[in-house]
């Protein structure tokens, strides 16, 4: 009977059929509430529900139970990585998946810790688990996996073929369209990437209800900054797809961009009424929000969140940080306290609560929480980063040979590019390229533009003389910074040392005087990060106040006695290297000059 009626619940789940899903687990559970199977139902059911904090707890439970060991263990272990990984606690994601291949070689938990590694940024890892995959396993997901581990490593030309040969087995794949789609765009060819995807939105057959597939053909125009098409293509998603998070996640941040103002967030706020304990929809909105300068607005959604969902650790870890930000310390420990309480194993908790406590100045609970979490990611930039700013307050000496700008940032005038004059001509007829990119309205909602735009560059597909000539300029310093960089395996900057480099993202940021600044911010998917000036105001230059200079060491918390550490004037034609770790920003400058700048970050050829 137990197995009969566990069967049933389980084939309700999946056909959507959550109420009669939930009423066979609870009759189960009510008998047995300790029996494996059917608390890991019970976890996945609440998933479905967007009860994610649940659905973790149980998931833990299940795994922890007696009896729960080989292949059952693996699967709910893998089940547990799809969960930590689909909410963004991939640290914890991944050892989830480690967990399920030492139970047992289970090949989606093999194919989830690849997907858990390119998110990463770490392919060469990624790559190594497709060497221990028996042939054919896993299918048309491994070889999908496989082709952007090929691409995320630099052999483009690889990636494209490993697809290409295997188009008769897996033409009637969804994913490989999106996929070769993918490749294409990534070596420059757009049209032939359009031409794949438009066909499967066109017609209205069943590939096309793919939430993945209005992703996708939106990003291969906003690489070919075409936003309105771009956003035309996302408003129909979600008019199919009402409640997806990514979509409407992208359409509101380019609405924001492309100047729609308050309204930007609108079918954002719609989904949350509709289904308000949708815990990924309430982050969005919140998150979304708070980039773009509603911050009432977002505390107001977290406080809602908590309300109707006590136990979820997400929203009172971000309520702790935006009480402390804004001096209200007594509430901020009590929401991160909750929070530990309920998720102490969450990465993202105890980043925040080394935030709360270094704005209270309680430095050795800092030094705890920065300590578990560069145990758990010791190559971490954002724990080094809090880390870091810990050490600075407690006077420790090894805050300076890590964080120290004079002794781990550099900056200095390039040589102009072979086949230009000067380096003032080079930058003259770089600006004017750089310009005619600029046509946003609004900053990103992802990253530390306020009252400037942002344009990514794609280094690979970039045709324009002027942009591919810095391209190649920047390599023999970013060569010498990586020569010159001591043999110490301790050191956050110097371990990562490798024979080369790879660029994981390239952008350029238009501001002009009045309200364009950077927040001070990290960037933690990078090793080295930059800023090379393009065109500055002269008035900037000659600043005593250093506004619109770049600032290193402040971070963005109000943490008494942390100010800026050092600075670098902004000239153009100068070149700013640093840890992707190390704390930087740019307060607003008067005037109405423009202040035009590139920036990228490198990672080590073969990330550690």
């Amino acid at each position: 009977m137990t197995g009969a009626t566990l069967t049933q619940a389980h084939q309700a789940l999946l056909a959507g059929n959550l109420p009669l899903a939930t009423q066979g687990v609870e009759a189960l559970l009510r008998a047995q509430p300790d029996f494996p199977p059917a608390v890991h139902l019970a976890a996945l059911i609440a998933r479905a529900a967007g009860n994610l904090s649940r659905a973790e707890d149980l998931m833990r439970h299940s795994l922890n139970l007696p009896g729960v060991v080989g292949q059952m263990r693996a699967e709910f272990a893998n089940n547990l990585g799809n969960l930590l990984h689909t909410t963004g606690h991939v640290s914890q994601a991944e050892s989830a998946y480690r967990v399920a291949l030492a139970a047992f070689s289970l090949t989606p938990a093999r194919l989830g810790l690849a997907k858990v590694l390119l998110t990463l940024d770490r392919p060469d890892e990624a790559l190594e688990l497709f060497a221990h995959l028996p042939p054919g396993a896993g299918g048309g997901a491994a070889t999908l996996l496989y082709s952007e581990a090929l691409a995320r490593t630099g052999e483009r030309a690889r990636a494209l073929a490993v697809l290409q040969q295997q188009e008769t087995t897996l033409r009637e794949d969804p994913q490989w369209a999106l996929a070769l789609a993918a490749r294409l765009a990534e070596m420059g060819r757009h049209a032939e990437a359009e031409a794949l995807l438009l066909p499967r939105l066109a017609d209205r057959a069943p590939a096309a209800s793919d939430p993945t597939t209005h992703l996708a053909l939106a990003e291969l125009y906003v690489q070919q900054r075409a936003w309105e098409q771009a956003l035309a293509v996302l408003q129909a998603g979600t008019e199919r797809h009402p409640h997806h998070v990514d979509l409407l996640s992208r359409a509101s941040a380019l609405r924001w961009m492309l100047g729609a103002g308050t309204g930007f967030a609108d079918a954002l706020r719609r989904a949350l009424r509709e289904r308000p304990d949708d815990a990924a929809l309430r982050l969005a909105l919140a998150t979304s929000l708070d980039h773009a300068g509603f911050p009432e607005e977002a505390e107001q959604c977290l406080r809602e969140g908590v309300a109707r969902q006590p136990e979820d650790a997400t929203c009172r870890g971000l309520l702790a940080v935006r009480c402390a930000e804004s001096g209200r310390l007594g509430e901020a420990q009590a929401f991160i306290a909750h929070a530990l309480l309920r998720a102490p194993e969450q990465e993202q908790v105890r980043e925040q609560a080394a935030i709360v406590a270094l704005v209270a100045l309680r430095t050795e609970e800092a030094l705890t929480h920065t300590r578990w979490l560069l145990r758990h990611r010791p190559a971490g930039q954002l724990a080094w980063a809090l880390h870091t700013l810990a050490l600075r307050l407690t006077g420790h000496a090894d805050w300076s040979a890590l964080a120290d700008p004079a002794q781990v940032c550099r900056s200095g005038r390039l040589t102009p590019p072979a086949g230009f004059g000067t380096l003032e001509e080079f930058n003259q007829g770089l600006a004017t390229r750089l310009r005619r990119l600029h046509t946003l309205e609004a900053h990103p909602l992802v990253n530390s533009v306020r009252g400037g735009t942002q344009v990514e560059l794609h280094p690979a597909t970039e045709t324009d003389p002027f942009i591919r000539a810095f391209f190649a300029m920047i390599r023999e310093p970013l060569g010498d910074l990586i020569r010159s960089m001591p043999a110490d395996t301790t050191h956050p900057l110097y371990r990562r040392r490798d024979s080369g480099y790879r660029l994981s993202g390239s952008w350029t940021v238009r501001l002009t005087g009045g309200s364009g600044r950077h927040v001070a911010h990290i960037h933690p998917q990078g090793w080295i990060s930059s800023a090379y000036y393009v065109a500055v105001p002269p008035e900037i230059s000659a600043d005593a106040a250093r506004a619109g200079w770049l600032s290193f060491g402040r971070p963005p918390y109000p943490i008494p006695g942390l100010e800026a550490t050092g600075y670098v004037r902004p000239e153009a034609g100068r070149l700013a290297l640093f840890p992707s770790y190390q704390w930087h920003g740019v307060e607003p400058f008067a005037g109405q000059g423009e202040r035009l700048t590139i920036a990228f970050d490198v990672v080590p050829a073969h990330a550690p």
